[in-house]
């Protein structure tokens, strides 16, 4: 028999188990594949080779080896070099889902990001329109207080009138009546009632300035207020 039969003829003979050992990670000796993976000590413990004589035995344990570390590296190497490829798959395959998470991720900001704009613009919106309103309302309050100060002097000036009229008409009757004395009297209390309704007179003007006053400032406060309340949120 020729060389290539005996090769043929063992590398049919050779059996492969414990596969989890053969697909296992990491480094593994050659010598322990041979033994734990292969029937090598069983085939070169066989009867047939151990009838042999030597140096013919020896020539047949070494092709049983060859033929059996031959046999478990390349399958071994094919089991690794299909789980590389599992593992290059599934790396691919994640690299994918994580661009494409990414992706979402960013539309997302995206569009919370305008959202946000568009509460904030909104919001500031909001705040412009609420000045405008009240600074509105302080100056229809202001022209009602106007209003309302030019009604009290309006009538102040009518009692004013009516005073002088009143004056003139005892002034009228002091000069029919005639008499120094009595004269002087009328002149007098005359004179007492007209200052005294010009201090009163006076006096509500005053109290109503002062509260005009009072009005104007309070609807400045208010105006600054909400001037820094509209800046608030903006910043």
């Amino acid at each position: 028999m020729d060389n290539k039969a005996i090769f043929d003829y063992w590398h049919d003979q050779v059996r492969l188990k414990n596969y989890d050992l053969i697909a296992a990670p990491g480094h593994i000796q050659t010598q322990e594949l041979r033994h734990e993976c292969t029937n090598y000590d069983a085939l070169w413990r066989s009867s047939a080779v151990q009838r042999l004589e030597e140096p013919e035995r020896s020539k047949i344990i070494a092709i049983i080896k060859y033929e059996c570390t031959a046999r478990v590296l390349q399958h071994r190497a094919g089991l690794l070099r299909d789980r590389a490829h599992e593992l290059e798959a599934s790396c691919y395959e994640r690299e994918q889902q994580k661009s494409k998470l990414i992706s979402i991720i960013q539309a997302l900001q995206e569009k919370l990001f305008g959202k946000d704009k568009e509460i904030q613009r909104l919001e500031t919106r909001i705040a412009s329109l609420e000045v405008e309103n009240e600074a509105l309302r302080a100056e229809a309050e202001n022209g009602k207080a106007e209003a309302e100060l030019r009604v009290e002097l309006e009538q102040l000036k009518k009692q004013y009138e009516a005073v002088q009229k009143r004056r003139q008409e005892l002034a009228k009757n002091n000069q029919s009546l005639g008499g120094r004395v009595a004269h002087t009297k009328r002149y007098k209390q005359q004179r007492d009632e007209a200052r005294a309704l010009v201090e009163q007179q006076q006096t509500q003007i005053a109290t109503l300035t002062q509260e005009n006053q009072s009005l104007q400032a309070e609807v400045e406060r208010l105006y600054q207020e909400l001037m820094r309340s509209q800046k608030s949120p903006m910043s």
